[in-house]
């Protein structure tokens, strides 16, 4: 399904201006040179308006008065979409524009992708202000940027790292208005938004795309194969949920932490989300988990290997460890990710070689980094 530019005048709210090719101004022009007076008279507007959009070609062009002009001057729609080299919301700069359009907009998984990052790590404020998405990972960040690229065309933006090391991009609002408009969003508060009903209504591809964006801004993944995904809107969380049920993934009920506004389930189905992956983003490229489906990846191969409960596979297991501490400081992560080892077994040795004397630890941001007791903390911060 295709949304035509014109399509974009039923938006409730949302008022377009565009810039057509010189070719189809000069055609307007001749059409209505020995009338202006009677063609502004018809459009309602004063014929002053009319010398800048098509005599001297100064300024940018309300798309309702353009679409009306075209119907009375018989050129047509699909004529003045093909034309169009700009379009933006009317009386912004035309830095905030989508310039050299995709028209018309394609409802693809990527728009629906693309609203997904808006709801959960991106807004569409209240106050007017531009659209924009946050996200920590520069890889995800710039799938986001690609896939406004692909939907939209060339779409001006900015790219900012606030002082926590967050990427914030910003992008005209008008990205966010078509999305609203587009899917019949409610609202994009992080307390009172919905997953729209037409997403429930898309085939399965639409609702692989949203779960999966979702995963990517608010789930977790751990290399012990527990998958979370959780936020601070329960009916949200509800419905992200009822969407992995629809696309044949397992989730547990609904938790709350005590006396936390915060809601998260589980995602039960580990293999079922990789292969559902793999075979989604060879279609669909720029919808990755990136890092998180390393992880995936990474705990499917430590719920493969082999534990034994013995003496000695313990001891071989314990002294590997110890021996790459030995070379640097390491996380619980890092030392999964290497050997293939759950997390609880290493969270347990490091416990019991840390009681022994043998191993020290310190928290560097959300992380602990381990290493051998005999070094000194000037020494860890060496390594």
């Amino acid at each position: 399904m295709n949304i035509h530019i014109w399509d974009l005048l039923k938006i409730p709210n949302l008022c377009i201006a565009v810039n057509t090719k010189k070719l189809l101004k000069d055609e307007i022009k001749n059409k209505i040179l020995n009338n202006i007076s009677l063609v502004a008279k018809n459009l309602d507007i004063k014929p002053a308006r009319l010398y800048e959009y098509f005599i001297w070609q100064k300024s940018a062009i309300p798309l309702n008065i353009l679409i009306s002009l075209s119907r009375d001057l018989n050129i047509t729609k699909n004529k003045i979409e093909k034309g169009i080299i700009i379009y933006k919301q009317l009386y912004v700069p035309e830095k905030n524009s989508i310039k050299w359009p995709k028209l018309p907009i394609e409802i693809s998984p990527y728009l629906t992708s693309t609203l997904s990052n808006l709801f959960f790590d991106g807004s569409v404020p209240k106050d007017g202000k531009g659209t924009y998405y946050n996200q920590k990972n520069k890889e995800i960040m710039e799938d986001f940027i690609k896939k406004l690229k692909y939907i939209f065309g060339d779409v001006s933006y900015s790219l900012t790292l606030d002082h926590r090391g967050v990427l914030k991009c910003r992008v005209p609002r008008l990205i966010g208005e078509i999305c609203r408009g587009i899917f019949e969003v409610g609202s994009f508060g992080t307390f009172d938004s919905r997953i729209p009903k037409k997403i429930f209504d898309f085939n399965i591809e639409h609702k692989i795309a949203f779960v999966l964006t979702a995963l990517i801004d608010e789930g977790s993944i751990a290399y012990d194969g527990n998958i979370i995904f959780g936020i601070s809107n329960k009916n949200m969380c509800e419905d992200v949920r009822k969407l992995c049920i629809e696309i044949g993934l397992k989730a547990d009920k609904i938790r709350t932490k005590k006396n936390s506004n915060f809601y998260y389930f589980h995602i039960l189905s580990l293999k079922e989300l990789y292969n559902l992956l793999l075979k989604f983003s060879k279609k669909y490229p720029l919808i990755s988990l990136r890092y998180k489906e390393e992880r995936l990846k990474k705990a499917l191969e430590i719920k493969n290997q082999k534990h034994y409960h013995s003496r000695s596979f313990t001891n071989k297991r314990k002294s590997l460890l110890f021996e790459e501490l030995k070379n640097k400081k390491c996380s619980i992560n890092y030392l999964c990710s290497k050997y293939l080892i759950p997390p609880k077994t290493i969270r347990r040795d490091m416990y019991l070689m840390m009681k022994e004397g043998k191993v020290a630890r310190k928290k560097v941001g959300n992380e602990y980094f381990y290493y051998l007791a005999n070094f000194s903390i000037a020494s860890f911060n060496s390594l």
